[in-house]
C-alpha cells in the first residue's frame, strides 16, 4: 500500500475521516479513547454523534478512566467510530491495547490512529547525527513514550487483531524555518535542504505524524 502524505494536523484529519464514513455507522457512538481535555466534544457533539471519552488519567469530568492493558470498563457502549490518537506510543503492551479496543468496538466499525512517525526525515536526521530517534529520545520517558511504532510492526498489530487497513498515510509537512539572527538560522536552512532531500526520495518520511485509517471485520 503506498503511503500518501496530507498537510492536514492529525485532529482535522480523524474528522475528515469521520466525515467520509458517518452515513455508514449503524450508532452515533464515538469512543475518544485519550481523550485529554476534551478537544474533540465539539466537532463531535455538532454532528449529533455521542461523544464517549476515556482515558488513562482522568483530566475532565466527562472521562471515564481506561487502562488499556485491561478489557474496556463495564457499562460502557460499544461504538461505530473510535479515536485513538497519540497513545499508542504511550504503551508498555501495544498489542494487547489495540486487542482490547478491538473487543470494544463494534464489527464494521472505523477507527483512526495516530502516533510520531518514527521513520520521518526529521527523526531520520536525528537517528544519523545523534544517535536517537527525534520524538523517542531519554527526555522523552517523561512523558512515557515506551513503544516506538515502526509502521510494519503497527500493521502487523493491527491485522492480527481483527482490523482491515483502509488507508496508511503521514501527516504534516517540512516547513521552512522562521527567520531569525545568528548562525543557528542557517544550520536550520542546512538541515531543511537535508530534510527535503530525504523527503524526496522517501515521501513517506515527510510527515511528523503517522496515522491508520481502519475497520474492523
Amino acid at each position: 500500500m503506498k503511503v500518501k502524505n496530507y498537510n492536514y494536523n492529525r485532529g482535522e484529519w480523524a474528522i475528515l475521516k469521520l466525515d467520509a464514513v458517518r452515513s455508514q455507522l449503524q450508532s452515533n457512538i464515538v469512543s475518544d479513547i485519550g481523550s485529554g481535555w476534551g478537544w474533540f466534544k465539539t466537532p463531535i457533539v455538532e454532528r449529533n454523534l455521542i461523544w464517549q471519552p476515556f482515558d488513562y488519567v482522568k483530566k475532565i469530568d466527562e472521562s471515564v478512566q481506561w487502562d488499556l492493558n485491561q478489557s474496556s470498563p463495564e457499562g460502557v457502549l460499544a461504538p461505530d467510530f473510535v479515536i485513538f490518537l497519540e497513545v499508542l506510543e504511550h504503551l508498555s503492551n501495544p498489542e494487547l491495547g489495540i486487542k482490547n479496543i478491538s473487543n470494544h468496538i463494534k464489527k464494521g466499525g472505523y477507527m483512526v490512529l495516530s502516533t510520531p512517525n518514527p521513520l520521518s526525515a526529521r527523526s531520520r536526521f536525528h537517528s544519523f547525527f545523534k544517535g536517537q530517534l527525534y520524538a523517542f529520545q531519554p527526555k522523552h520517558m517523561i512523558e512515557h513514550h515506551v513503544f516506538v511504532p515502526l509502521p510494519h510492526v503497527v500493521r502487523y498489530f493491527l491485522e492480527s487483531n481483527g482490523f482491515e487497513i483502509k488507508e496508511h498515510v503521514t501527516l504534516g509537512g517540512i516547513p521552512f524555518p522562521k527567520f531569525k539572527f545568528g548562525f543557528n538560522y542557517i544550520k536550520d536552512i542546512i538541515q531543511y535542504f537535508i530534510l527535503r532531500t530525504i523527503a524526496f526520495f522517501d515521501p513517506s518520511s515527510k510527515g511528523e505524524t503517522l496515522a491508520f485509517f481502519v475497520r474492523k471485520i
